[in-house]
């Protein structure tokens, strides 16, 4: 597609209900009815769909999963400038797409380890470097699942690069964890997991984790990384630049975007976020739902955006349904005008 597209999907997943590969090409359909050139970009911020941005080949490694049962994941092969990187995605092993109804329990004792497992097999490919899409995990085990099995092997024998969803800090994965389903009554125990790993890496290496940002993605597991040595950078950024992202909006008359939820999780580094903060044309934000006080602040921050909540535009029930096609029905609606 060239640069002078007059509409971009540029859509992240909505969990659980459609890919962003799905929306975009939602949106290219009506597009596409109003004679609109249109460019799809199919987005990610290091959670789910993190290995869409990268061309190679996909080599499949059985490890263990959330609960420890065995799940098969990615390593993908691909050619960068500095020669072979494996590029895995955390969610691959223990995503919230592999917990998506877990108990008090399981919530709590969800592990990292499998994704310790796949780094370790990763290396061994003959990769020069690894990059981990740290997003969109079940767990919140503050990544000393992960880390163990690391240690136990020597650490990283391999730079890595840890793409992380959001900016929060190591003690802010608390906040996530109910959306994993820990109960509000095992929160004081992510903490102290949170307080025990702070000080183990702080003592075994040196790193205090507690200060830096985006060490609180995917449950801690950047934190963990970047005590042993990983480089934590923003996944939307990195995949951003792997797909030319701002040289493709800069043509475009209109820029469709979107994620399953619009909340505070947004405002620290999420797709769209970052695909606002890109462009200044016409934007059109499409969500699952949104929480109010995050939507305000969004709208202060990118007066050229208009928010859409599917839930309250055609009901919950069709928002989850069919969201790809509620997507279509507003890009139809919006060009027609």
């Amino acid at each position: 597609m060239t640069d002078d597209a007059q509409v971009v999907a540029a859509f992240d997943k909505f969990r659980g209900t459609a890919t962003s590969g799905q929306l975009g090409e939602a949106a290219a359909r009506a597009a596409r009815h109003q004679h609109r050139e249109v460019d799809v970009i199919a987005l990610s911020d290091g959670g789910e769909g993190f290995l869409d941005a990268f061309a190679g080949e996909d080599v499949a490694i059985a490890v263990p999963g959330p609960l420890g049962e065995t799940v098969t994941a990615r390593v993908r092969l691909h050619e960068g400038v500095d020669g072979l990187v494996g590029v895995i995605e955390s969610a691959d092993v223990v995503g919230r797409h592999l917990l998506t109804a877990p108990t008090r329990g399981e919530a709590l004792v969800a592990s990292s380890a499998g994704l310790g497992r796949l780094l370790l097999e990763g290396a061994r490919l003959g990769v020069t470097a690894l990059v981990v899409g740290c997003g969109g995990s079940a767990t919140s085990d503050a990544g000393l699942g992960c880390y163990q099995v690391l240690r136990a092997a020597g650490g990283l024998s391999v730079p890595v690069t840890a793409a992380c969803d959001v900016t929060a800090r190591f003690f802010d994965a608390r906040r996530y964890a109910a959306q994993k389903g820990v109960a509000d009554s095992d929160l004081a125990r992510v903490d102290e997991r949170l307080a025990m790993a702070r000080d183990l890496f702080l003592d075994e290496h040196g790193v205090d984790v507690a200060s830096l940002e985006r060490t609180g993605a995917a449950g801690g597991i950047a934190g963990a990384l970047y005590a042993l040595g990983a480089t934590l950078v923003s996944g939307f950024e990195l995949v951003a630049r792997e797909v030319s992202l701002a040289t493709r909006l800069a043509g475009a008359s209109l820029v469709v975007t979107g994620e399953g939820r619009l909340d505070e999780g947004t405002l620290e580094g999420k797709v769209v976020a970052g695909v606002a903060d890109l462009t200044s044309t016409d934007l059109l934000v499409v969500c699952g739902s949104l929480d109010l006080d995050a939507a305000a602040t969004f709208a202060a921050r990118h007066p050229h955006a208009r928010l859409v909540s599917l839930a309250e535009r055609f009901g919950e029930n069709r928002a989850i349904a069919d969201a790809p096609g509620c997507v279509e029905t507003l890009v139809a609606e919006l060009l027609a005008t």
